[in-house]
C-alpha cells in the first residue's frame, strides 16, 4: 500500500501544471555606459569602444547609445582631443592624429544627454625591450611529444616601483593572445629599476609554426595597478574557481564614474605607454612530431 502511494505521488508530480512567469525588470532605469579603450604614446588615431549595457536574456549586439559628445583631456596642456564616431563601427569612437605623453595624465570625459561621465589614467613609464629571441625544446610527457618555441626578451625595467604591463603575442600578424586570460602579466617585484635578461614570457606550440619563416612580434604595454585589479577581477568573475568556497559573483571595479551623481559606467579607460619588438622565426621542428592532440590557432 505504501509502495502504491508513492507511486501515486510520483505521477502526480510529474503531470504537474507548469506556469510561466514573466518577471518586470526595470533593464532601462539599471542601462550602464560601458566604455573599452586606452591611450597610448604612438601616434595614431586612437580609439575608444562605447555602448550600453543590455538584458542578459538579450541575444544581440551591445546597443549604441546616442546623444553621445566624448573628449580626450590633456592634463599638461589642456588640449581637448575630441572623438568622433568611426566610419567602420558605430559603436567606436576615435581622436584625429596624436600622440600620447609619458608621464601625463589623460582623462575620458563623455556627456550622455544629461549625464556626464569620466575616466581618467596615468600614462606610466614603458618597458623597453632591449632584445628578443626564440629558444626551440622537444620534449616528452608520459609518451606525448610536446615542442614549443619559447620566447623571450631581455628589457630595462625602469624606476620608480609600483609598475605593472601587459604583453600579447601576435604570430604572423593574427594576435594568439586575443583573451584577457592568454595575455602575459608582468610587474616590477624583485626587478624594478633593473635590466633583466633571458625572461621566457610564451612558449608558442611547434602545431602553429607552418610557415618556413614566421614573423613574431611582442607589444608591451604599460598599465596602473587600478587596471591590473580591474583585470584580475574580470577573470574572476569571468572564469571563476568553481569552489564550494568561491563568493558570490560580484560588480568588477570601474574608473568610469559618473560626475552627475548618476550611476557609474562599467568597463575601463587606460593610457599605456607601447614598446614593439618582432623577430623572425624559422620551422626548425621536423614536422613528424607534431602533436594531434594540440589544436591550431
Amino acid at each position: 500500500m505504501k509502495n502504491l502511494i508513492k507511486i501515486l505521488i510520483l505521477i502526480m508530480s510529474l503531470s504537474a501544471c507548469e506556469e510561466e512567469i514573466y518577471m518586470e525588470l526595470n533593464e532601462d532605469q539599471n542601462r550602464r555606459i560601458v566604455v573599452e579603450g586606452r591611450i597610448t604614446n604612438e601616434f595614431k588615431r586612437h580609439q575608444i569602444r562605447i555602448t550600453e549595457t543590455s538584458s542578459y536574456f538579450r541575444h544581440e549586439p551591445a546597443p549604441v547609445p546616442e546623444n553621445v559628445q566624448a573628449y580626450i583631456l590633456e592634463e599638461s596642456t589642456g588640449m581637448h582631443y575630441s572623438l568622433t564616431k568611426s566610419l567602420d563601427s558605430a559603436s567606436i569612437f576615435e581622436t584625429d592624429l596624436m600622440t600620447g605623453i609619458v608621464g601625463d595624465n589623460y582623462s575620458l570625459v563623455i556627456q550622455k544627454d544629461d549625464q556626464q561621465y569620466m575616466a581618467t589614467s596615468h600614462l606610466d613609464s614603458l618597458l623597453r625591450i632591449d632584445s628578443l629571441y626564440y629558444n626551440y625544446k622537444l620534449e616528452s610527457f608520459f609518451g606525448y611529444t610536446f615542442g614549443s618555441y619559447y620566447i623571450t626578451i631581455s628589457a630595462f625595467e625602469p624606476l620608480p616601483s609600483g609598475n605593472f604591463y601587459k604583453i600579447d603575442i601576435y604570430l604572423n600578424d593574427t594576435l594568439i593572445t586575443n583573451r584577457v586570460d592568454e595575455s602575459v602579466y608582468v610587474d616590477d617585484f624583485m626587478i624594478n629599476g633593473t635590466f633583466f635578461d633571458s625572461l621566457t614570457i610564451y612558449g608558442i606550440p611547434q602545431e602553429w609554426i607552418t610557415l618556413e619563416t614566421n614573423r613574431i612580434r611582442v607589444e608591451a604595454i604599460s598599465i596602473s595597478e587600478k587596471e591590473f585589479d580591474f583585470i584580475i577581477e574580470l577573470m574572476t568573475e569571468t572564469f571563476g574557481g568553481n569552489s564550494i568556497f568561491s563568493g558570490p559573483p560580484a560588480n568588477i571595479s570601474t574608473n568610469i564614474i559618473n560626475t552627475s551623481g548618476g550611476i557609474d559606467g562599467v568597463g575601463f579607460f587606460g593610457a599605456s605607454a607601447k614598446t614593439v619588438r618582432e623577430i623572425v622565426v624559422p620551422k626548425v621542428h621536423d614536422p613528424a612530431t607534431n602533436n594531434d592532440l594540440i589544436e591550431h590557432y
